[in-house]
């Protein structure tokens, strides 16, 4: 059985790569940034970036959001520490958005301004991320100090489950 504090790392690890894709793909080294041709040429590894929010980023948060949360405000209480990672998960899900109408309608993307909200899209999506994951493993620590032995195993397999596919 996966402990917490396994699981937590596993999602972060997966995260962090489709994050520093992100940062990749944003790079505008020895490049014009607003080259729209050079924003198509990248419409594939975004598309994998998206797919990646959606199939494992999104369905993370939804699950810490459902499991984890209230357990950190459960330890916590009164202190309303999660506010502002709910409202961090609130900005992902829109800025996932704004990548996914890229995705779906590329030709619609195809003058230097809709270039540039793309790359602040992928950049501030790098920023938010970045900062929310180092977050998150800083509540592990507490958790795991905090948890019954099988209130952080119901945890894990809150999380598991998201990369397993398993209920």
């Amino acid at each position: 059985m996966q402990t917490y504090l396994n699981v937590s790392h596993e999602h972060h690890d997966r995260l962090h790569a489709i994050v520093n894709q992100l940062n990749e793909i944003a790079d505008c080294s020895n490049s014009d940034c607003l080259d729209p041709s050079r924003l198509m040429a990248a419409r594939p590894a975004i598309e994998e970036i998206y797919v990646g929010l959606t199939t494992l980023l999104i369905p993370h948060m939804e699950a810490v959001e459902a499991a984890v949360y209230p357990t950190l405000e459960r330890l916590l209480a009164g202190r309303e520490t999660v506010v502002p990672m709910r409202q961090e998960h609130a900005e992902i899900r829109r800025l996932t958005t704004n990548i996914g109408h890229f995705v779906e309608h590329p030709e619609r993307h195809i003058d230097r301004c809709c270039v540039l909200l793309m790359r602040r899209t992928l950049l501030r999506l790098y920023a938010i991320l970045k900062a929310h994951l180092a977050e998150e493993e800083l509540y592990v620590p507490i958790l795991e100090g905090r948890l019954t032995e099988e209130q952080a195993a119901d945890l894990a397999h809150a999380l598991d489950h998201v990369v397993t596919g398993t209920c």
